[in-house]
């Protein structure tokens, strides 16, 4: 009996070392490029999501905007093609945007 212990717990035992080697690996943090093209990038959404706001007509709370190494992803859903429109030519005048990527859908084409 001793010796089934025994050996149920080796097997355990030793089933367990590739999770503690894999628990071991190191934590890689950002390099400095990183981190400060992740704050570009943060910038330039902060900076559209404002740009949008100063627009009447455009009901930017709809919208989301992502930031991606200066490519900006607008999403979400607007009332009209004059507003996909205005959002994209807003997003494409902002200083630092490289490109405007247009995920933007009617709601009317959402909802049925």
């Amino acid at each position: 009996m001793k010796k089934q212990t025994l050996l149920a717990a080796a097997i355990l035992g030793a089933s367990s070392l590739p999770l503690l080697a894999h628990a071991a690996e190191p934590i890689q943090t950002p390099t400095k490029a990183e981190v400060k093209q992740y704050a570009g990038d943060a910038a330039l959404t902060t900076k559209v999501k404002s740009a949008f706001l100063a627009e009447p007509n455009l009901k930017s709370l709809d919208i989301s905007v992502e930031t991606t190494n200066g490519v900006v992803v607008l999403s979400g859903a607007v009332i009209s093609t004059a507003q996909i429109e205005q959002a994209v030519d807003v997003a494409k005048h902002v200083k630092g945007v490289k490109e405007v990527k247009n995920d933007l859908r009617l709601k009317s084409e959402l909802t049925g």
